[in-house]
């Protein structure tokens, strides 16, 4: 039952290679962090699975937090349908929120 003694390297013991690591695993999780926590504050309440604030708690956790808000933290959103406007079939029929037309305008 032997104690861990390896001892933390400090920054000028690292080599290039896990200095760069350690740049693009911090910038991947101030990322997904970020992201996660605008989504957050835009996203009405009713979107999303538990309270606002937990998951907001739950960013701060590591990689693990964001990642798990955008997995189970958050309802889908059902897809607007709009109804199109011109002549011509790709302009005439159904377009979704996204601009996909779904058919020709009927009657």
């Amino acid at each position: 039952m032997g104690r861990n003694t390896a001892k933390k390297k400090k920054w000028a013991e690292l080599s290039g290679g896990q200095r760069f690591g350690v740049v693009v695993g911090a910038a991947v999780q101030l990322t997904l962090q970020a992201l996660a926590l605008r989504d957050i504050a835009k996203r009405p309440a009713d979107q999303v699975n538990g309270p606002k604030l937990a998951w907001a708690g739950a960013t701060f956790i590591n990689t693990i937090g964001p990642i798990a808000y955008f997995l189970v933290g958050r309802k889908p959103v059902p897809t607007k349908v709009t109804k199109g406007t011109g002549s011509d079939a790709s302009t005439a029929g159904m377009k979704t929120s996204l601009g996909v037309s779904l058919g020709k305008k009927l009657g």
